[in-house]
């Protein structure tokens, strides 16, 4: 089992422990309705976000497929219906396509980065390798497709243009799940510790130039930190966390919230209290939507905590397409 495979198989524990359905980061998305029931929940503090409000369109997984629907969790459609999962998507900036991971032959065998026009249609495979590439993240100017891929056997950093071509890597140590900050110019993503192998997952989230040079960690907690998500303006990352069970050391596995830090590693600090993943930034940069039992919104104060609906892996755009 490589770091990657017990990193998810601690998560997929979590998951079950904090009594959620979602099948966690071995990235089968929760077995719920396609449909979100909106609902306004608020949080113990501040008032509820309203729902209405919310602008721009979401994309999710949800029973093995990729959904979008608007933020406010209408105008709900399936973009895709093929046998075996398709998840993991993600908007490009302009909202006309999504990039997501294909896994229809089973997780971990054969993944490969796909790309479909909003509508789900003209689905195209832009990695084409038997080896697994996930994770994928449009660079700001959409030129660029970042993913990880295991092809060169721990996973690391990859970059490739929207047609597939123009393939190169970025990292020397294992990366997943990258995301690139707004300017265009780094590239956030989780690894593995190296001196964590064989011991605990102690996962973290680290920083790289678009180039590949000036890698450095922006965290250093036990357990396991990734998934990070920049903020519109590229002041802040937010990220998931098991660096704080928050009162529920009782669970089988880690507790996983989000937390929010200035993109140079300093200012840490809880967003919400309750489980959660995957956060993602609203495109005006005044909200944070991620995954929890329910898909959630809360305020970047952290307030308002409100739910949208079911689903997992969101992905938030402006364009309404």
């Amino acid at each position: 089992m490589n770091g990657r495979e017990l990193a998810l198989t601690s998560l997929t524990v979590a998951m079950l422990g904090a009594g959620c359905s979602h099948a966690a980061v071995e990235h089968l998305p929760a077995r719920r309705s396609a449909t979100p029931a909106v609902a306004a929940t608020p949080s113990p503090s501040g008032l509820p976000i309203s729902i209405a409000a919310l602008r721009g369109r979401v994309t999710f997984s949800n029973d093995d497929d990729i959904y979008s629907m608007r933020a406010d969790g209408s105008h709900v459609r399936r973009l895709t219906s093929r046998k075996g999962p398709e998840f993991d998507s993600t908007w490009s900036p302009d909202g006309t396509r999504i990039a997501y991971r294909d896994s229809r032959r089973g997780i971990n065998d054969d993944d490969e980065i796909y790309v479909m026009n909003a509508d789900g249609s003209g689905q195209r495979n832009l990695t084409r390798n038997r080896a697994n590439d996930w994770g994928p993240a449009w660079s700001p100017d959409g030129s660029l497709i970042a993913f990880n891929s295991d092809r060169d056997l721990l996973p690391q950093l990859y970059v490739v243009r929207p047609d597939g071509s123009h393939l190169r890597r970025l990292t020397e140590i294992e990366a997943e799940y990258p995301a690139c900050s707004p300017d265009g110019k780094r590239i956030a993503f989780m690894s593995m510790r190296p001196d964590a192998r064989g011991s605990d997952p102690n996962y973290d989230v680290f920083v790289v130039n678009a180039d590949g040079s000036g890698l450095r960690p922006l965290t250093d907690w036990p357990g396991e930190d990734g998934w990070p998500a920049w903020s519109r303006d590229g002041r802040l990352i937010a990220f998931t966390t098991s660096h704080d069970d928050h009162g529920q050391s009782g669970d089988v596995g880690p507790y996983f919230d989000i937390w929010v830090m200035i993109a140079d590693g300093s200012g840490k600090r809880r967003l919400s209290p309750n489980f959660g993943m995957f956060p993602v930034w609203s495109p005006d940069g005044s909200f944070v939507m991620f995954a929890g039992d329910l898909l959630w919104v809360v305020r970047a104060d952290g307030s308002g905590l409100t739910s949208v609906g079911h689903g997992t892996m969101p992905d938030w755009v402006a364009a309404a397409t």
